[in-house]
Formats: structure tokens, sequence, C-alpha cells
């Protein structure tokens, strides 16, 4: 049986570009970019939001079927920030899958947090690490305090690209992780980071991790249905 893959898009458009403006004709054009990919074989669902931190930074998400999908970013062209680096697509086999936009869009705030690791840990450090990605996603989804704030949490490595360029690594590439968390509010996620649950379970994973990605870094997205 095939799995749900979620395709993560980040790109930063020309300040005129507003697509949530009905009367905007450029962020109307982005929309129907957005629109026409539906109809590719192996959609599932899409969603858009805008970074927080960096409102012309758009991420566009989208879940196919299996790893076949993939949306073309060359119609985007005419949108983008011409001082900006090219988009930058990944896909993950995330689980929970995102089996629908609503995992994205019922959140108030949805933070992508890429981590990136060096591709030459050995067997027992990679079985080691996903043992902590795993402690670390029980100690936030089931040991936070009542009232935290955290509304959902998938996770996954990055099948796409399977490795990436890192200065940090010692072998000069790295492999990636993806998390993918809603919450009530920004305040939500800082708040949680200041507890014993996040500061101990985080601790292992940030030994092992490098540096980010450039146009990876955390990210809090208010994600729209399409």
């Amino acid at each position: 049986m095939s799995q749900t893959t979620s395709e993560f898009i980040f790109f930063r458009v020309k300040p005129s570009v507003r697509p949530e403006d009905p009367n905007n004709e450029e962020g109307e054009h982005l929309l129907t970019i957005f629109r026409n990919t539906q109809h590719e074989s192996g959609h599932q669902s899409s969603a858009w939001g805008r970074s927080v931190k960096d409102d012309n930074t758009i991420v566009w998400a989208i879940n196919w079927t299996d790893a076949r999908g993939s949306a073309s970013t060359e119609h985007l062209t005419p949108y983008l920030d011409p001082n900006a680096q090219p988009p930058t697509s990944i896909y993950a086999t995330l689980s929970p899958p995102l089996c629908s936009a609503d995992a994205l869009t019922e959140n108030p705030i949805t933070e992508l947090c890429t981590l990136s690791f060096a591709n030459s840990l050995s067997a027992p450090e990679k079985r080691q690490l996903n043992g902590d990605l795993i402690n670390f996603r029980t100690a936030m989804v089931e040991q936070l305090p009542k009232g935290s704030g955290l509304k959902s949490w998938s996770m996954g490595e990055v099948d796409r690209p399977s490795l990436v360029q890192h200065a940090e690594s010692p072998s000069g590439q790295a492999t990636l992780h993806l998390l993918v968390v809603g919450w009530d509010s920004i305040d939500a996620h800082k708040k949680s980071r200041e507890t014993e649950q996040f500061v101990s379970s985080i601790s292992p994973i940030r030994e092992k991790s490098l540096g980010a990605i450039p146009g990876l870094e955390v990210k809090h997205v208010s994600f729209h249905k399409i």
C-alpha cells in the first residue's frame, strides 16, 4: 500500500504579491497555480501560508498519494523576489501522515522544524537518534502540562533530497528530519520550550544536530486551504 508523501515548497515572493487579497491580480495568479496543481495525478490535498516572521516567505504544502507526486515550481518565477534564493522543495513521509489539508489549516499556527544530521552517523548512532526523536515526541505530546497549546504532531525523515550539502558535516553532507507541529499560538510554542519535558528530551537531539539549512530555518505558518 502506498504512503502519503508530503511536499513542502518554501519561496519568497515580491511584496506586491498578496494571495489573500481577492483584488490583487498577482496574488490571484499565484492562487491559480496552486489550484491547477490540484488536477495533477496523485494530488490529495494542499494548503498555503505565510511565515509569521517574514510574511513575504510562503510555504506551499501538498499531500500526494505516493512518492511519485511533485509540483513544478517554474511557474512561480514571475512572483518571486528576484533577490531571494530559488524555491526549496522537500518531500517527507510523515507519521502520522497529513492525509488532508485540515491537518494543517485547523492549527492556528504550524511550526515547521527541519533538523539536519551528519550522514556519517553510524548505524547504532542512527538508531539512537530515531529513539531520541520518538522520546521527544512522547514527551511533548503526552507529558506537557495540561493546556500547553499543542494541537498536533507529525514527523519523519526527508526522503527527497535524501542528502543535502552541509559544511558542518564531516562528510560535507547531511540528512534531514522534518517536524510539523500544530500550536494554539507562537506564544504557546515559546512557553513549551521552557518546560522540563522539552529541555530534557531535546538535549540529546541537539547534541547530534547541525546548523539550519538556509531557507529551511524553523518557521511558524498560518495555513489556508486551497
